[in-house]
């Protein structure tokens, strides 16, 4: 059998479901992005992502796809000003809560810099919605030359922050090749597997399994959370 065969047996085991609600705004995608690198999602990032949405007045931070676009979706120039204003140190302490950094130096830049980084960069390519960011999925040459500024932020590591992003912003062709999802991938081969490889084969087993990357790959983050 070959691997992706062997990753089509293993995720029968998995809990493959459609999508639920998500963030209904690109600031929330972007501080969920930067915020869950190397952090426990449900103990850290989620309450984080809810405590600015509370501070901004966003009244309704999740929604289902089908009633995408919100009406009073907030615009990333606005998640800008808020972190411009009081500066990444008090954004970080008063408002999310949250003084983490993007590596485990206590030189290094805190996550609500990097955040503020990703929204500027996305701005200034044009992107200022979950409207904006479908039709930059859509156009291969600018969504490179965005990913080629987005990858020089601190943190970016090996790219699973950025493809993440494009996740939550509404891509659900992507994989994030994460330390669990990589764990995973190498319990059911038995051998390491680099980033390049996790997203050809669960792209490949995916298809083969008749669901989105997205969904394979919930699932196994699902499961390996529980480990």
């Amino acid at each position: 059998m070959d691997e992706v065969g062997q990753v089509v047996v293993a995720a029968g085991h998995l809990a493959l479901k459609p999508r639920g609600p998500r963030w209904a705004h690109a600031s929330l995608c972007v501080l969920d992005a930067v915020f869950s690198i190397n952090a426990h999602y449900e103990r850290h990032t989620v309450p984080t992502c809810h405590r600015y949405a509370v501070w901004a007045g966003i009244s309704l931070p999740l929604s289902g796809s089908a009633q995408l676009p919100v009406p009073d979706e907030q615009p990333l120039q606005g998640f800008v000003a808020h972190i411009q204003t009081h500066g990444e140190e008090a954004f970080s302490s008063e408002v999310l809560q949250n003084r983490q950094r993007t590596r485990a130096n206590r030189d290094a830049p805190l996550k609500a810099e990097a955040a503020r980084q990703y929204a500027e960069l996305l701005v200034s390519h044009g992107i200022a919605t979950l409207a904006d960011a479908n039709a930059l999925l859509a156009d291969f040459d600018k969504l490179k030359a965005t990913e080629r500024d987005l990858a020089g932020v601190a943190g970016h590591g090996s790219g699973a922050r950025l493809a993440y992003l494009w996740m939550l912003l509404g891509d659900d062709s992507r994989i994030k090749p994460d330390r669990m999802v990589l764990r995973w991938l190498q319990t059911v081969l038995q051998r390491t597997v680099t980033t390049a490889q996790a997203i050809s084969i669960l792209t490949e087993a995916a298809a083969r399994l008749r669901c989105t990357p997205w969904e394979l790959d919930h699932a196994i983050w699902e499961n390996q959370r529980k480990v």
